[in-house]
């Protein structure tokens, strides 16, 4: 029998429990759950990463047990570990999609929401804008090979026969879901201010002059300051993320850490 079949036949029970980290963690990632990305491409990168771990991972593992009940609580805990290092990473984008939703509903265009086929969800027109130019500056800093390489990371400080402490992951999930909205809100604030400006200027002249039509002059205003002001605040809005990118690798590897 050739060595390499014989050592990964002896490793099934372990390779399939990190195949069940792996995958929960691109299924729940940004820009690796992408569904332009073909789920034979999602596999192939899933099984390499763990054949490139898995001879120093088998080293440091105890043997993981045959028995049916204990192998499922296991892959459980799998599940957990790697959904939870995608949830976290995802929540950054999500504060962006809340930021670009704020803006389109002070702006008017909510009115314009479509299916995304690339995440099957409703998004607004900014909404949809902003997630794409975070994927973007994502993609560029090199945050989706931080997540690979946190994962990789995460099979040596979370042992897969190895409970970790949930409540960390608890925490780490709550704690960073409680920041999506001040995020949001700091990502809009500057637009919704000039657009709650400009509804309370469109107020004051609908009263000098009654006979205006203030839906039709203040749609075409606000429509403008929302799409000028997102140009405007570009750089500002990319600077930002990074810092907020840069933050969301630290918690997961203090998450990581701590749960061991």
């Amino acid at each position: 029998m050739d060595p390499l079949f014989g050592s990964l036949q002896g490793d099934a029970l372990l390779l399939g429990l990190m195949l069940i980290r792996v995958s929960a963690m691109v299924v729940t990632a940004p820009v690796l759950s992408s569904r332009s990305i073909p789920m034979r491409v999602k596999a192939a990168i899933g099984i390499a990463l763990v054949l490139s771990v898995l001879p120093m991972t088998s080293a440091q593992t105890t043997a993981v047990p045959a028995d049916g009940f204990q192998y499922l609580l296991l892959a459980g805990k799998e599940v957990i570990v790697g959904a939870t290092i995608g949830l976290i990473a995802q929540m950054l984008f999500a504060a962006v999609q809340m930021a670009g939703a704020f803006i389109d509903l002070s702006a008017g265009f909510a009115m314009a929401s479509a299916l995304d086929p690339v995440n099957s969800t409703n998004m607004t027109v900014l909404g949809r804008t902003y997630n794409l130019i975070a994927t973007t500056v994502f993609v560029t800093i090199g945050g989706h090979l931080m997540l690979l390489k946190g994962l990789l990371a995460s099979f040596t400080l979370i042992s897969p026969t190895a409970m970790p402490r949930f409540e960390v992951f608890v925490q780490g999930v709550a704690s960073t879901s409680a920041g999506v909205f001040v995020i949001a809100l700091q990502l809009a604030a500057p637009l919704m201010a000039a657009l709650l400006i400009t509804d309370v200027a469109l107020g004051i002249m609908s009263r000098a002059a009654p006979q205006m039509n203030v839906f039709a002059t203040g749609l075409p205003i606000k429509i403008g300051i929302g799409l000028v002001g997102s140009a405007f605040l570009m750089s500002a809005f990319v600077a930002y993320f990074t810092h907020q990118a840069d933050i969301m690798i630290e918690t997961l590897s203090a998450v990581l850490t701590g749960a061991r």
